[in-house]
């Protein structure tokens, strides 16, 4: 029903962000400064260029650098503005921006993450309706059903998530053999439902939460999951 794409997922719990919230400083591999930058500020993956470019420039760079030279790029490339705002709508919501969303939010200038911010703090988490919409299509995307009454219910009575998030959660059920889903953390290795995983070391996802990517954060612990295409990233070593 749905072509959610891979998608830059940034996912991981408060309490483990917490726990490793003092390693923010020690030093990332290029490789993870240059893709955890990618993820926040343009929720997608470089590309093989782009790699090949930064990992000559990158030197001494944070993640936070990174995305401010990012931002720059989004404020004189219309492309990737639009694009940007595409793969937020997607994420968040399931569903691609109206004319009139994508022509307001790419003369916005914003990163990924800060779209992403908008959309889960903004949107989904003020109106009821708009989060039931997002639950009931991440179950169509998954169980190939709506939600019934009770998980409805259940989604409802959860932290708001993104729509992304929630084909994580339901997707890592589904793995199991199970038709239902309930709040876990979501399992590695995944490859269906247009989600991919990979793996980021809890410096870089600290990283990635300095540099303004909190508000991607979701539940369960050693999960991050990113967009542009769904990519579900995990603490514990770069992929």
């Amino acid at each position: 029903m749905l072509n959610l794409k891979a998608k830059f997922i940034c996912i991981l719990s408060m309490m483990f962000f917490l726990s490793f919230g003092s390693l923010q400083l020690c030093a990332q591999t290029p490789a993870e400064v240059i893709k955890a930058s990618y993820f926040v500020a343009f929720g997608r993956y470089p590309t093989s260029s782009e790699a090949n470019y930064w990992r000559n420039n990158v030197g001494n760079k944070t993640i936070a650098q990174m995305v401010d030279l990012h931002r720059s790029y989004i404020k004189s490339n219309q492309a990737e503005r639009e694009q940007t705002v595409r793969r937020s709508y997607q994420d968040a919501f399931g569903w691609q921006p109206s004319a009139d969303e994508l022509r307001y939010w790419s003369g916005q200038f914003k990163t990924y993450a800060q779209l992403m911010t908008n959309h889960v703090q903004n949107w989904l988490g003020v109106y009821p309706d708009k989060k039931s919409l997002v639950i009931r299509q991440s179950y169509y995307k998954v169980f190939g059903r709506t939600a019934s009454a009770d998980e409805l219910k259940y989604w409802m009575a959860q932290p708001t998530y993104s729509f992304v998030q929630l084909v994580g959660i339901h997707t890592t059920w589904k793995m199991k053999q199970q038709q239902r889903s309930t709040m876990t953390p979501m399992a590695g290795n995944i490859n269906s439902n247009g989600i991919s995983t990979a793996s980021l070391s809890p410096q870089a996802i600290s990283g990635v939460v300095s540099a303004g990517g909190a508000n991607v954060i979701a539940p369960g612990g050693a999960n991050v999951v990113a967009a542009g295409g769904a990519n579900v990233v995990s603490a514990g070593g770069l992929n």
